[in-house]
């Protein structure tokens, strides 16, 4: 364990073996990052367990910064006080591993840094047709944005039960009872005196950063330095990458969010779900555009960036080998860089005066 670290990882007993590709443990990102020589590799923020949190950047240079900030500046005449080239390639960022225990996104991030590093992923595949996709972009990786969580989390949750998959996702109490939803979201932190095992949901402090977005009261280090990073880069597509017990699945826009993001979220649903079927990869249902999130993350990296914030749900059921999640991972991102060499992400003049197309 860190030194900061409180709990021991979870163990799941009769778990399938991972692939030596599924590289998910915080050491093993840490030196999946190190090995970067051709993306710009940053630590945005320091855990309070004492892990680093990365980004590697690909592509041409961070945009000179404006004069205004998005919220500032979306309340202008002209969307150059804050994105300064309309120009410049689009910025997309991968969020992965915000809930420790939520491996997929983390797996798939890992390999990416070794197919933008070399030309192939750790399978020994060269997929020519994401990194040509990825070359028109500015592509931000944050490979574990919870890498307190994963620390205490297993390698993967395949084979788990429902029973399992709950505890080693959102712990349980000393008295062995599942914490469970919605008390994993009751809490901020958790009662950390009242828990057995916090699960991989929360940050060692117990914040669940997927949560941590009030303006003038964030608690945690990694939302601080991911919302930071979002402004920054003048983000255009932030991809918020999770898992749940069922097929992948895009979820529908947070509560508070500008009309044109509701109604593109609600389209990249079916685009994502046609793309995963047309693989038989199985994705979950299309929910209705009614279908909408609580106020988190998503919503705050709105109000850094002004850009499009999705949430994709990966497969962490058994129904779904290792090999099928690492496919769903590219065809989700291959799928939203095609179409965002169609239609821009965030057309921000757009975006600003509250229109939905």
């Amino acid at each position: 364990m860190s030194a900061g670290q409180r709990y021991d990882r979870f163990e799941i007993p009769g778990l399938q073996r991972r692939p030596d590709w599924w590289q998910v443990r915080p050491e093993e990102v840490t030196t999946a990052v190190e090995a970067a020589a051709k993306g710009e590799v940053r630590r945005i923020a320091t855990t309070p367990g004492g892990f680093p949190v990365w980004a590697v950047a690909y592509g041409p240079p961070q945009a000179r910064p404006g004069t205004a900030t998005w919220g500032i500046g979306s309340n202008s005449r002209t969307m150059a006080s804050y994105r300064t080239s309309e120009n410049d390639p689009q910025v997309v960022m991968l969020l992965c591993g915000v809930h420790g225990a939520e491996t997929e996104s983390v797996a798939g991030a890992v390999n990416m840094l070794s197919l933008l590093e070399t030309g192939r992923d750790l399978k020994g595949n060269p997929r020519p047709h994401l990194l040509d996709l990825m070359s028109r972009y500015r592509v931000v990786i944050l490979p574990c944005v919870n890498m307190d969580g994963r620390a205490v989390s297993p390698d993967h949750l395949r084979g788990a039960d429902l029973d399992q998959f709950r505890r080693a996702s959102q712990g349980y109490w000393t008295d062995g009872t599942e914490i469970g939803y919605p008390a994993c979201k009751e809490y901020a932190p958790l009662p950390l005196e009242r828990v057995g095992h916090p699960g991989g949901y929360p940050n060692a402090d117990g914040y669940n950063i997927q949560h941590d977005c009030c303006p003038g009261d964030l608690r945690t280090p990694e939302a601080r330095g991911v919302l930071k990073l979002v402004a920054d880069e003048q983000a255009d597509l932030v991809l918020n990458l999770h898992s749940h017990t069922i097929g992948g699945q895009v979820l529908g826009d947070s509560l508070l969010a500008y009309p044109l993001h509701v109604h593109r979220v609600h389209v990249y649903k079916q685009r994502v779900f046609d793309a995963l079927e047309a693989k038989g990869l199985r994705p979950a249902p299309v929910y209705p555009i009614e279908q909408r999130g609580g106020i988190n993350l998503n919503t705050a990296c709105v109000m850094a960036s002004g850009g499009l914030t999705v949430t994709f749900e990966q497969s962490a059921a058994a129904e779904w080998s290792f090999d099928e999640v690492l496919e769903i991972h590219y065809t989700v991102i291959e799928t939203f860089l095609e179409w965002g060499l169609k239609e821009p992400f965030s057309p921000r003049q757009i975006v600003a005066r509250g229109q939905t197309e």
